[in-house]
This record gives C-alpha cells, sequence and structure tokens, in this order.
C-alpha cells in the first residue's frame, strides 16, 4: 500500500498501528482494511467504556498472500477475529490493485502466450489484462 494510504490509517487509529508501519498490499484493498480498522476501534472503545483493558490489541502485519488479504495481530476476541474474517473474505472479491470488484486469478500468460503459473491475484478483468492475468 502507498505510503500516503497507510500513514492516513495510522493516523486515524493510532493505538492500533503502535507495532506496524507499512501494510504490504495493493491501494485497492484500502477501504476493506479502513472499515475493519473502524469496526476493531469500535470494539476498543466499547471495552474501554466498560473498564476492560484494550491496551493489548494491535496488528502485527497486514498484507497479501494467496492472492487475498490477510490480517495479523495481538489481543484479538472472537468479535474482532470475525470482523477480520469479514474482511478476508472481502478481498477476494475485490480487486487489489482498484478496489473495483474482482475475482481470484492464478495464471498468467507466458512470452508465447501460453498460461503459466504465477503469484495469485485478486484483479478487476480490466487489471488482469493490464497485468497479463487470464
Amino acid at each position: 500500500m502507498s505510503p500516503e494510504l497507510t500513514n492516513q490509517l495510522v493516523s486515524k487509529y493510532p493505538a492500533q498501528f503502535k507495532n506496524l508501519s507499512y501494510i504490504e498490499c495493493g491501494d485497492g484493498w484500502y477501504t476493506i482494511i479502513d472499515r475493519l480498522c473502524y469496526v476493531v476501534q469500535g470494539r476498543i472503545d466499547r471495552n474501554i467504556s466498560n473498564n476492560k483493558n484494550m491496551d493489548f490489541f494491535w496488528w502485527s502485519q497486514i498484507k497479501e498472500k494467496f492472492g487475498g488479504l490477510r490480517a495479523y495481530c495481538y489481543g484479538a476476541d472472537d468479535y474482532i477475529r470475525g470482523a477480520i474474517d469479514l474482511a478476508e473474505n472481502m478481498s477476494y472479491n475485490t480487486c487489489e490493485v482498484s478496489g473495483a470488484a474482482g475475482k481470484l486469478r492464478n495464471q498468467r500468460k507466458g512470452d508465447n502466450g501460453e498460461p503459466i503459473r504465477a503469484w495469485m491475484r485478486t484483479l478487476s478483468d480490466k487489471e488482469a489484462e493490464k497485468e497479463g492475468y487470464l
């Protein structure tokens, strides 16, 4: 993710990003990650208002893996783990590059036009064509 978008998330949710300063995915997933952080912040705020300590929550890594979003953290409860699962599942329908509707793709065209194995990516039709994915 671009440093500008990463900095926006860090600025909006400083307590969540106290141990993470970069995100390893495309800009197209910014909205998914922002919404996830918003839900997590709501949970943290509710727990704090109920005198529960939530100082132990933080993101340890947010990245793309096998074509989907992965968000790793410390201190999650079942509610937060459910929100993470939802965000990760949403990423398989969202282009990592543009944020448009996308689908998981796992082949690229080689120099001779034949399909070859490569990294799996979730891309829109437009981005897939641009990057040589089938």
